[in-house]
């Protein structure tokens, strides 16, 4: 059986997985990444990059900054957003984030497909390929465990995986998963989670408005749940700002009704349940749906290994903030890993340590953060006065304080 030795092996090749793989071998670190999925055809991935997405990830300043340093940086299209109005569906007042001092963006919209490939392009250069090794159709042996190994201060995990019909044993410095909320990294690891149903489901949908995005991020808070209207970037010159990234938050009986409708009557609701605020739905494309649920690991680290992004922790949709998050872990790690030499077990323990201690913390408060407003509007109690009324003055004053504001300003960017 072949042995591989590598500083870090990753499990998981989504965005914030191939972002820290990037950024590691930024840093001239040997990295080994196992994705299950297939590899794509350069066919296909231009077929994917010619349709439009319904999903996007709206990243923040923070990750566009992080994309940037690591040389991510050629997007085949986003769209830009200056602005983000947030308001209630029953009640006074609205809160208005704008771009900080000296930017010009609060951030971007970047379908899936659009970031998938400019992180695959990174990664096939010729300045990062030396130092990552992409494995697609590979995944870690599920009844083979974790056995630390060490002598003379050096340490690491053996692990056995499964590639092109063989199986190969990975000696890693580090393992990091980043493979998901189903993470089998974790499920190695022994670590437990802490989970939340939110008994509601998230409709995603593209959809075609009369009026133009005009660079503007919305959301607003309903009874039900979140309306996320959110800009997409044009496919063609006709678009014209029009179309829209939709994630629509309702309890899971009023979701799946509203999935039975047809595709006409269900942009009506879209339209009339956000108050008309880009007039009619003219059309409506890629309508799909999941249920949501938030969820915590028990612990981020073991021995030679850690969680990041989904893997550590889930959030609820509201915001938009589970990429930025994933992201936030990466920065993280790569200030960590600077300048350490991973085999070196106390430097490896120490850096597991400062990476539990940075994130764990911020991420549970980041949780229960959105869990908190999801409940404030779509919890039973905020239905009835005085509560509502109290709920709505609370919104309309926190929008007058412009201190309070600049502050959320701040955050909205991620820093």
């Amino acid at each position: 059986m072949t042995t591989l030795k590598t500083d870090v092996l990753i499990v998981g090749g989504g965005a914030v997985g191939m972002t820290l793989a990037i950024g590691l071998a930024c840093q001239k670190k040997s990295v080994l990444l196992i994705d299950k999925k297939p590899k794509a055809t350069p066919a296909s991935r231009q077929a994917r990059l010619a349709r439009r997405d319904a999903r996007v990830y709206a990243l923040n300043l923070a990750s566009l900054v992080l994309l940037q340093e690591v040389g991510v940086q050629d997007f085949a299209r986003r769209a830009d957003y200056t602005d983000m109005q947030v308001w209630q569906g029953d009640g006074r007042g609205e809160l208005i984030f704008d771009k900080p001092d000296h930017e010009e963006i609060l951030g971007s919209m970047i379908e899936p497909s659009v970031l998938d490939e400019a992180l695959m392009v990174r990664a096939e250069s010729a300045e990062i390929s030396p130092f990552l090794s992409v494995w697609h159709e590979a995944w870690l042996d599920e009844y083979v465990g974790m056995d630390v190994y060490g002598r003379g201060g050096q340490g690491g995990v053996r692990v056995l995986v499964h590639h092109e019909g063989k199986k190969t044993l990975i000696d890693a410095a580090l393992l990091v998963g980043a493979d998901g909320r189903s993470s089998m990294v974790r499920q190695l690891m022994g670590v437990d989670i802490s989970w939340l149903d939110y008994q509601q489901s998230a409709i995603c949908c593209a959809i075609k408005t009369d009026k133009p995005h005009a660079n503007t991020a919305r959301q607003a808070m309903l009874n039900t749940g979140t309306l996320a209207l959110l800009p997409l970037a044009d496919l063609s010159a006709d678009d014209g700002g029009h179309w829209q990234s939709v994630v629509w938050t309702l309890p899971r009986a009023t979701a799946k009704a509203c999935l039975a409708l047809p595709p006409k009557q269900l942009a009506q609701k879209l339209a009339q349940a956000s108050g008309f605020e880009l007039g009619e739905v003219g059309e409506i494309e890629s309508i799909a749906s999941f249920d949501l649920s938030a969820q915590v690991a028990k612990s981020y680290t073991a021995p030679h290994v850690l969680l990041i992004g989904d893997a550590a922790h889930g959030v609820h949709p509201l915001a938009g903030q589970g990429l930025n998050l994933g992201l936030a872990d990466v920065r993280a790690l790569l200030d960590l890993a600077a300048h350490r030499v991973l085999s070196d077990a106390q430097a490896n323990a120490q850096l597991l340590r400062q990476y539990e201690r940075a994130r764990r913390a911020n991420n549970a408060l980041m949780m229960h953060s959105f869990s908190l407003i999801n409940y404030a509007f779509a919890g039973g109690i905020f239905q009835k006065e005085p509560w509502r009324f109290i709920r709505s003055e609370a919104v309309n004053l926190t929008g007058k304080i412009r201190p309070l504001m600049a502050f959320f300003n701040k955050k909205a960017g991620g820093f």
